[in-house]
């Protein structure tokens, strides 16, 4: 029997036959979705073992037999990107399905835990912003735009298609995510699909896969026999709501995650996330893919109360950003962006401002994937200090055409240790070729510099694109703390 119009339990369970297994295929296959350009492309599912599956998809048409376990699988050659949609037609021996309005463009997995689920409507516990348009609420207002497309995966709508980014939509889908898209679409002219597959309160070893943990040496012995690492079970998200969605065609992801692992007092997230990057690009056929992440913004984890009477002191924070810059430097292809101007309020671990993060984001993949001349798309960070006398000079990567203090204020958050490691607050003045000056008057022969090493530090240098300096601190290596 030939269906005509697929219906939403047609698309999860393709039940088109009444005496026979039907073909199938997941969720992540629908009506609406993105083909990533370029790549091959996997369509697969489940059949009768050993029935006769065909495939057609613009002009390709591949035909497979489903193995003993009634699995089966084709690859479409790589296709340029186009917006027009076409039709994609699954056929068994006794049923066919059909998917309409499929596109070929750009797909991104944008996963983490609340502040990537950080929703386009605001739910409970999501703060509007305090200044400025709220550019969520905006977008929310304007009509449905085919150029984009979004895929839910999460505990509650996993069974979701793929759907035309419109108010209807959008609810759920991570807000970073979207504006990651929006900004690709418009710069490179194609269609964007992201699949959001984030949720909160959830530790890294939770994305990966448990055997991912296994084939590393230092983990593996850490799982032992109690299969925990630091009392956590690995694998949980990823078996929910990653490991359905693969081998999906992807050209990149999109990570935003780690303030429970900072609560925890994580000593080898660098570790973990190489795992997480690794295994992610191995279950998506997809080794060369870029892997862009966030760093958590500053937050009083110190002063605020956390879940089972947990408590944190203030050096936690600061110490995880670091396993977060260690982490950039153990991955291939992978970068982050610094968010730490845009918190309102110290307080709410959620900072709203999803849009820029989605912004600097797509800007750093639109210049480092896609090799598109963006004005310095990247933080200010610190190469190398230099110590003369009482003065230690600080020298810039990514300062664009010069640094500056984004407020016009003297330049805040920098400090000055001797060989003693006593920290105290010094000036820093801003010198051509992305230098920094900074002296102490406490501290006559400095050895050690430390900048944005604070909880709640919110520095204001910026590079000329108004990009915020990632933190500093060439003595506090985890374990010597002052």
């Amino acid at each position: 029997m030939i269906l005509k119009k697929v219906s939403l339990m047609s698309i999860v369970m393709a039940v088109c036959g009444t005496t026979a297994t039907a073909v199938t295929v997941p969720p992540v296959i629908s009506s609406n979705m993105v083909m990533q350009q370029g790549r091959q492309c996997p369509v697969w599912g489940k059949a009768e073992p050993g029935e006769k599956v065909t495939v057609d998809f613009r002009g390709q048409h591949l035909t497979t037999r489903a193995d003993a376990i009634g699995q089966w699988a084709v690859n479409l050659q790589p296709m340029q990107a186009s917006s027009d949609a076409a039709q994609m037609i699954i056929c068994g021996e006794k049923d066919t399905l059909r998917f309409d309005n499929i596109v070929v463009g750009e797909v991104w997995i944008c996963g983490g835990q609340s502040n990537m689920q950080y929703s386009m409507v605001r739910y409970k516990g999501f703060k509007a912003p305090k200044h400025g348009e709220d550019l969520q609420m905006l977008e929310m207002k304007k009509p449905a735009n085919p150029a984009i497309r979004v895929f839910l995966s999460d505990r509650g709508h996993s069974w979701r298609s793929w759907q035309v980014a419109s108010p209807k939509s959008l609810p759920d889908i991570t807000a970073a995510g979207y504006f990651f898209a929006k900004r690709l679409n418009e710069e490179l002219g194609v269609p964007v699909g992201i699949v959001s597959a984030a949720l909160g309160g959830q530790r890294i070893e939770t994305w990966a896969g448990v055997e991912a943990f296994r084939q590393d040496d230092g983990f593996r012995k850490s799982l032992g026999r109690s299969g925990k690492l630091n009392d956590i079970t690995p694998g949980q998200w990823y078996s929910c709501l990653i490991e359905p969605l693969t081998p999906l065609a992807v050209r990149g992801f999109l990570w935003y995650q780690g303030e429970n692992n900072c609560v925890a007092r994580e000593r080898c997230y660098a570790r973990k996330y190489k795992v997480l990057t690794d295994s992610w690009r191995r279950y998506f056929n997809a080794p060369d893919a870029p892997f862009y992440s966030v760093m958590i913004a500053p937050h009083v984890y110190s002063k605020v109360k956390h879940s089972g009477g947990i408590t944190v002191d203030s050096t936690e924070l600061p110490l995880f950003w670091q396993q977060q810059l260690d982490a950039v430097k153990m991955v291939d292809n992978n970068d982050m962006i610094c968010i730490s101007d845009l918190v309102d309020t110290l307080t709410d671990i959620h900072p709203p401002y999803k849009w820029e993060v989605g912004r600097r984001l797509a800007n750093m993949a639109l210049s480092k994937t896609y090799g598109k001349n963006i004005a310095d798309p990247l933080s200010p960070r610190i190469e190398k200090v230099d110590i003369s006398g009482r003065k230690a000079t600080a020298t810039f990567s990514h300062y664009g055409k010069g640094l500056k203090s984004r407020n016009g204020k003297p330049l805040d958050c920098f400090e000055l240790a001797g060989a003693d490691g006593q920290f105290y607050p010094a000036e820093a003045a801003v010198k051509a070729g992305g230098r920094v000056v900074v002296t102490s008057t406490r501290v006559d022969n400095p050895v050690y510099l430390r900048f944005g090493w604070h909880e709640d530090d919110m520095p204001n240098l910026v590079n000329s694109e108004g990009l915020p300096a990632f933190p500093y601190n060439n003595y506090n290596r985890y374990t010597k703390t002052k």
